[in-house]
């Protein structure tokens, strides 16, 4: 069971009273960009899933770019996103463009979770440059993989066989699955696209390729094993440089499904690979090119932010790769800057905790508050309507505006 359109109406009325404190980020200002990213449960079809929708669009209208994952083969509640989108930035038909995917993560003629990826920017303040693809491992590479450690894998599908075996005799009572042993591809391939920031004030624009993901969400193993080859593409790019470079700089956002549920015992574990890229791959220069803001405590919250409706993960990120000259995307001296009287249009990042919302509006209590119990309860109301995600965002000046 979903809201009630009455319950609706005060979930709304509530957000309309006090959008900031739930997280909302204040979109169209003149002076500064939004980014968001965004996981939304099952984007298919719109019919039944109207209000939702429209509740949704209300993020997407703060963001000049939004990131969303989960899209389904049914375009029409997309679709029906976008148009509300734009009702909600004064009703200005064609504000936002869409750029999209086709499926990924299914084979043709067999049952699957088939995807999409899709970006949904604002026109008059981000536009598409020519680059638009997946990002896919080259077939020899894959192949060279498994003949030279075939040894490996033999054992490793062997293993497997018995397990099988084991489940047809009732011996297991869940049919096994098979989790490589090392990395080969990627289940859903990583969506690319280019995009620029035209500049105020005769200034160059910013120009970035964005990689929009949902990587796997299954044994340890395997999403570090993702995780470790994006980043290897992203910084093998970011390296080469020069004029084979659409863009000088990557924005990495989307549902990482890293685990981050214990940030004193795993930060250090994801520190060692993120922020030691600066020192492995860019040396001693002092060069900060690598930056994950949802790895770092929020300064103004004082405390890790969560990107599961269930406030116990942070799935979900936005990454900046810097190319070499480039000052205006945000690395972790901006966050080292960051103060509780900043100027509205400074580096800020966030997310919008539509749960808190709910529960504060349905519950007259905060979320945290919930027993385990009603946290189901009205999590059973909302995760596969809404989402079981919350949106993310972050703020940065536009080009052309001092920071």
């Amino acid at each position: 069971m979903s809201f009630t359109d009455p319950e609706w109406d005060l979930i709304e009325q509530r957000l309309d009273s006090d959008p900031r404190r739930y997280g909302m980020p204040e979109g169209g200002r003149e002076k500064s960009l939004v980014l968001g990213s965004f996981n939304i449960r099952k984007l298919g079809k719109a019919v039944g899933r109207e209000r939702e929708l429209d509740f949704m669009a209300r993020f997407c209208a703060s963001c000049d770019l939004v990131a969303i994952q989960e899209v389904q083969d049914d375009l029409s509640g997309l679709r029906h996103l976008r148009r509300r989108t734009e009702v909600h930035v004064a009703g200005l038909p064609g504000e936002y463009g869409l750029a999209v995917s086709d499926i990924t993560g299914s084979v043709p003629g067999r049952k699957g979770m088939a995807e999409r990826l899709a970006f949904l920017y604002r026109r008059r303040r981000i536009t598409r440059l020519e680059l638009a693809s997946d990002l896919t491992f080259d077939r020899t590479a894959i192949l060279n993989e498994l003949g030279e450690h075939h040894d490996d894998w033999r054992t490793h599908f062997e293993e497997h066989r018995r397990k099988l075996a084991d489940h047809a005799q009732g011996l297991r009572k869940t049919k096994p699955r098979f989790v490589p042993s090392r990395f080969l591809t990627f289940v859903r391939s990583p969506h690319v696209v280019a995009f620029e920031a035209p500049a105020a004030n005769d200034k160059p624009p910013l120009t970035f390729t964005a990689i929009n993901v949902h990587l796997v969400y299954g044994r340890m193993k395997e999403r570090e094993q993702e995780f470790d080859a994006l980043l290897d593409w992203l910084i093998g790019r970011l390296k080469s440089g020069g004029r084979r470079m659409v863009t000088p700089s990557f924005v990495l956002l989307g549902d990482l499904n890293l685990d981050f549920d214990k940030p004193r015992l795993d930060r250090k574990r994801i520190d060692d690979r993120i922020r030691g890229l600066n020192t492995r791959h860019f040396g001693d220069t002092g060069e900060r090119r690598v930056y994950f803001p949802f790895l770092d405590r929020h300064p103004g919250h004082r405390r890790f932010l969560r990107t599961n409706a269930r406030a116990s993960q942070t799935y979900d990120h936005v990454g900046f790769f810097r190319g070499a000259d480039e000052q205006r995307l945000p690395n972790d001296e901006w966050l080292d800057a960051w103060t509780p009287r900043r100027e509205p249009d400074d580096f800020e990042f966030g997310v919008f905790d539509f749960a808190d919302l709910f529960s504060q509006t349905l519950r007259n209590r905060s979320y945290r508050g919930l027993s385990a119990a009603e946290k189901r309860d009205l999590g059973s109301r909302f995760e596969h309507t809404v989402s079981d995600h919350l949106p993310i965002w972050v703020r940065i000046p536009r080009p052309g505006f001092a920071r």
